[in-house]
């Protein structure tokens, strides 16, 4: 079994949606610093395809609600099917309410991302890119 492992780098609470599967909610970063995790729930992981609440390779519909925001943001996760996943961590970064970025590590790893670094808006590694 691949461990999943969701990280929101954000001061503010998000409740997350992998794939329409059950909502769940991961906290804001803790008074030192740290990213937080989902307390309860999350994504599981299967090679044989993306499905309500479990990540797969190929696109991943990802649906982010920080605290505070009219209405969730949509993106796709896209991950690639030539990795031998070990340990899937995902970063969640939000720049403003109407943007988020997100790196994904297998084992510590950079495997792909789709960040965007200041107010170039510029993609540093589009989705389903590898490095």
């Amino acid at each position: 079994m691949v461990p999943v492992t969701i990280f929101n780098t954000s001061t503010l609470n998000v409740i997350m949606q992998v794939n329409n599967g059950q909502q769940f909610q991961i906290a804001g970063v803790s008074a030192s610093g740290q990213p937080q995790v989902p307390a309860f729930g999350g994504p599981g992981w299967s090679y044989a395809g993306a499905a309500p609440n479990v990540l797969a390779p190929g696109a991943n519909s990802l649906m982010l609600a920080p605290s505070g925001m009219p209405r969730p943001l949509m993106t796709t996760l896209t991950l690639p099917g030539d990795v031998q996943w070990n340990a899937l961590q995902v970063y969640l970064f939000f720049s403003t309410y109407s943007d988020v970025s997100w790196v994904v590590l297998n084992q510590g790893q950079y495997v792909v991302g789709n960040l965007r670094l200041g107010q170039s808006g510029l993609d540093k590694g589009a989705p389903g890119e590898t490095a």
